[in-house]
């Protein structure tokens, strides 16, 4: 009786460190699934919250709750790249709203394609 029992530990051990050996690889693939524009969109988020991008006091007075000028070019750059837009014409005199709506076009477009990835991943499995 006692081997049984002991057995069926070590068996249930052993599934789980499989279970979790095998969960994170998964998790792993998903970032390399990440196409490069995506990539680059996941940096320029990281990139607005270095404190050298944040808003200053003066910033945050005018703007309110609004990204500064700093944070807005980096996004939107990245969102041009992954909207798939020539951005030698659309980058050169919009209008911060333009910007905005091209941003958030861009992250909708992310969110969806890292659903997507994520479907897929499940699916697989």
């Amino acid at each position: 009786m006692k081997k049984t029992l002991l057995s069926a530990f070590y068996a249930g051990i052993f599934c789980v460190a499989i279970s979790c050996s095998t969960e994170r690889a998964t998790l792993a693939s998903t970032e390399e699934m990440k196409s490069t524009e995506m990539t680059s969109f996941d940096k320029a988020l990281k990139e607005i919250m270095k404190p050298e991008n944040r808003s200053t006091p003066e910033e945050k007075a005018r703007l309110g709750a609004q990204l500064n000028d700093r944070s807005l070019d980096i996004l939107f750059n990245a969102s041009l790249e992954l909207i798939g837009k020539n951005g030698s014409n659309l980058s050169q005199a919009n209008t911060r709203v333009e910007k905005e709506k091209v941003i958030v076009q861009a992250t909708n477009l992310y969110f969806s394609k890292l659903n997507t990835l994520k479907a897929n991943q499940k699916a697989e499995n």
